[in-house]
């Protein structure tokens, strides 16, 4: 493999354009060219906004040094097959912006920053080289298990720890020819953990806690709203879904009124309500209603919403419509209509 960058050269002196050079396991610089266009939707190299200029893919470890001309890369341009990944980047030369879990921070010469492709997020480049390595989701959260509190924020590579990540970098970028597939199965599995070290440097304050819980609640109830109609929703559903653990969603609700599955309900009673006040509706069965609306049991259907209203479902209906046919008469003989 051709020898990739010294980020404290890149540091040193402007870049000098090189011709790309076939490096000695050819099929690894093939196979990550292959790799990093099909993590973007469409052909991006056709576009010129990025060109791969080295890399290395084996069965695990994925990485390359980028050339990017000023563009943008949302989570929209991303292929879904690569969602479930997070792309950590030392910013060698240039600058970024990159937008995410409310966080909005310049990524600046020197820098490193993790993104979470699996969450919406906007990535401005303007003219910059940078060496990025993929991560999946899942050996990240070994080491960093809030993946959202360590994305979208700019590390400083002169800071503490921060340097050891950026020497790791180094070294693995310079000697990836030498690298066999035990070896880079390792280096993937140690990179997470020199990640964590790294976050240990950044204020607490700029994280947004707060702001991060209230970005976690949205997504919850989000993804319960999609699919309310499901019977099957639950809360290891809604958890797989926006990517957290059983046991921190039902912590994000801890300090609510209503559980998280009581809020479900609740919200599916709200609509059945809906549905059965409405007289274009009425020739829908209430059982047919509650079923559309992931009730799977029509006994408990009928207790929550009588707990909830004061009537029966369809004691309710019956009212509900009486009054929308007297409201109908009303207006009617106001307008000359009856």
């Amino acid at each position: 493999m051709a020898r990739i960058w010294d980020a404290g050269e890149a540091v040193a002196a402007p870049l000098v354009h090189r011709a790309r050079q076939v490096p000695a396991h050819a099929t690894q610089w093939h196979d990550a060219d292959a790799f990093w266009n099909g993590l973007e939707l469409g052909p991006p190299r056709a576009t010129g906004t990025r060109v791969v200029l080295d890399g290395y893919a084996g069965e695990r470890l994925r990485m390359a040094t980028f050339r990017h001309a000023p563009h943008v890369l949302s989570f929209e341009g991303i292929a879904p097959a690569h969602r479930g990944a997070a792309l950590l980047s030392l910013q060698l030369e240039g600058n970024a912006t990159v937008e995410q879990y409310g966080r909005r921070s310049r990524i600046a010469q020197d820098d490193f920053c993790l993104v979470d492709l699996s969450r919406p997020f906007r990535l401005e480049f303007g003219a910059s080289t940078v060496q990025t390595i993929y991560l999946p989701i899942t050996a990240l959260r070994e080491a960093v298990p809030q993946v959202a509190m360590a994305s979208a924020i700019g590390l400083p590579g002169d800071r503490g720890p921060v340097g050891y990540l950026r020497v790791l970098f180094r070294e693995i970028f310079y000697r990836a020819s030498d690298l066999t597939e035990a070896v880079a199965s390792r280096l993937l599995d140690a990179i997470p953990h020199m990640l964590a070290a790294a976050l240990e440097t950044t204020d607490p304050t700029r994280l947004s806690a707060t702001q991060l819980r209230l970005h976690y609640k949205q997504q919850a109830r989000r993804f319960a709203r999609e699919h309310l109609d499901d019977p099957e929703l639950c809360a290891e559903m809604i958890a797989r879904g926006i990517g957290l653990s059983v046991s921190y969603l039902f912590e994000l609700f801890s300090d609510e009124d209503l559980t998280l599955m009581r809020w479900v309900r609740s919200e599916r009673l709200t609509r059945c309500k809906r549905e059965l006040a409405d007289p274009a509706l009425r020739h829908r069965g209430v059982s047919q209603i509650a079923y559309g609306w992931g009730f799977g049991d029509m006994t408990h259907f009928s207790r929550s919403f009588r707990d909830v209203y004061g009537a029966s479902p369809r004691s309710f209906r019956q009212a509900a419509l009486a009054h929308s046919r007297n409201i109908a008469r009303i207006t009617a003989s106001h307008t000359g209509e009856e």
